[in-house]
């Protein structure tokens, strides 16, 4: 017995024959938005651009490139006086000025002086009252909700009125400070007397004899006491031993040695299942990461934002690691791997795309030898075991290469790795060799016995999956109207 309703053919024709209309009215609009997008390329064309930064003079008017949102007019500035206020290239390019006014991206900030701004450093500007962060990279308008971007498009499409602010530079004023300087020692950071700021906003108690990062890559801070992600203190003390993780493109987390506590942002992992241990680090093959504890095996689920667990903890002993995706215990061999799935009702309408990552057990851990590193380790690694070579992958899915442990069949292939390994023939192995090989099966993946499987449901409803059908039939035929629209210039 399935979990959902029959679909009746009167209710079909009316859940997918309304959508479709409004598909067919969106085109509509869309061609018509093409037509808007005249302008904007005469600005491309015959524009000129205000040294390097995303500032164009056109008409008579100035126009701000955001990146992922277009041109914006910015409204009421002063063509003549217009310029770039002098800075650093690396933090700006999208701050302006006239005579006038002080501009972050198309945005007037009404309380900075335009005679008197300078650039303090960091992204960090005042005019010797007020002190504001702008930072360098657009986001989505935190704002302008979806249904109002919306219908500000439908009206910017009929009336070629006001585009919609979906993109902005986002900035944040420093309320009552005074005496802000530049902070050499961190990006973003700035600093007024003892006190640190990190994109605009205080950081409590913070050191700036200590401060530090805790790793190249991401937002966690600390000083000789207090641990940091951006400007928020976290509930734990500096132990000396903190450890940034990450599945890359997936999620990131803080973890302490010497604790075993873990955090994703400011999410503080169960203190109550704590010491963890984590499994996975840097897996190219892997959706969620997987930790262990005393009382079980837990993986993030990013999309619930929490832990959850998978089930007892099926280690004996201690797990270590052979490759970022490979792991041994006392007895077995285990393998992480990921793949996605879409679970489809009646009429085939998507129910729910959920990202798996498998924990795998493959073989006795007794036997196995490390041959050497395939190209230092990015492309993989070589393995032996009973006169048998074997593949560890360490490209991984998005490199379509979608099995993580493989037998090798093939002498030539092996040859090649072996002398890739020795120094040789650096050049041979490559992504597009790896998969080669694979599709010719010249090398097997190997199967094992799934021990758990971490699902996360990115979407779980049929409506939900419809929308992201209908939206991706609509920007199908924005392209196709676009087409049509250049071609009929042409």
């Amino acid at each position: 017995m399935h979990d959902y309703e029959e679909i009746k053919p009167n209710y079909l024709a009316i859940k997918l024959g309304l959508p479709l209309m409004v598909i067919f009215v969106c085109a509509f609009f869309l061609f018509s938005l093409a037509r808007n997008d005249d302008k904007y390329t005469s600005i491309d064309t015959k524009g000129e651009r205000i040294k390097y930064s995303i500032y164009y003079k056109y008409d008579g008017k100035i126009y701000a490139m955001i990146p992922s949102g277009g041109y914006y007019q910015v409204e009421g500035a002063d063509a003549k006086t217009f310029k770039l206020v002098d800075s650093d290239p690396i933090y700006n390019n999208s701050v302006g000025v006239d005579k006038d006014h002080v501009y972050f991206g198309n945005q007037k900030i009404g309380d900075l002086n335009a005679k008197t701004i300078k650039y303090i450093g960091n992204g960090y500007y005042s005019d010797g009252k007020n002190t504001y962060f702008c930072s360098n990279n657009s986001v989505r308008n935190p704002n302008l909700p979806v249904i109002v971007e919306a219908f500000q498009s439908i009206v910017y499409t009929l009336t070629n009125n006001k585009k919609p602010q979906s993109y902005i530079y986002p900035y944040q004023k420093l309320e009552g400070v005074k005496d802000v300087v530049k902070f050499d020692k961190l990006s973003f950071f700035a600093r007024s007397g003892n006190r640190l700021y990190y994109m605009g906003k205080a950081l409590k108690n913070a050191d700036p004899h200590t401060i530090r990062t805790v790793s190249e890559k991401g937002e966690f801070f600390c000083d000789a006491k207090n641990v940091y992600y951006k400007d928020e203190i976290l509930p734990i003390k500096n132990s000396g031993q903190l450890e940034y993780l990450e599945i890359p493109q997936e999620d990131y987390f803080l973890y302490d040695k010497k604790t075993g506590h873990v955090f994703n942002g400011t999410y503080m992992f169960d203190k109550d299942h704590a010491p963890y241990k984590y499994i996975g680090n840097n897996s190219k093959h892997a959706h969620s990461m997987f930790f262990t504890s005393k009382d079980g095996l837990y993986f993030y689920n990013s999309k619930k934002h929490k832990i959850e667990k998978s089930g007892d903890n099926p280690f004996s002993g201690d797990v270590r690691a052979l490759t970022d995706n490979v792991f041994a215990d006392n007895d077995r061999l285990y393998y992480i791997n990921s793949f996605e799935e879409v679970r489809y009702g009646k009429h085939r309408i998507p129910r729910a795309y959920i990202k798996h990552t498998i924990l795998v057990a493959f073989d006795k851990k007794d036997g196995w030898k490390k041959v050497g590193d395939i190209d230092h380790g990015i492309v993989g690694s070589l393995w032996e075991k009973n006169g048998q070579y074997y593949y560890f992958d360490n490209l991984g899915n998005s490199q379509l290469i979608k099995d993580t442990v493989y037998k090798v069949r093939d002498k030539r292939v092996l040859n090649l790795m072996l002398s890739n390994i020795k120094g040789e023939y650096n050049d041979n192995i490559t992504v597009d060799w790896v998969r080669s090989a694979i599709e010719d099966k010249k090398m097997e993946p190997i199967s094992g016995e799934i021990i758990f499987d971490a699902g996360v449901t990115v979407y779980g409803t049929k409506s939900k999956i419809l929308n992201i059908l209908y939206c991706t039939l609509g920007f199908g035929l924005l392209i196709l109207s676009r087409r049509y629209y250049w071609k009929s210039r042409k």
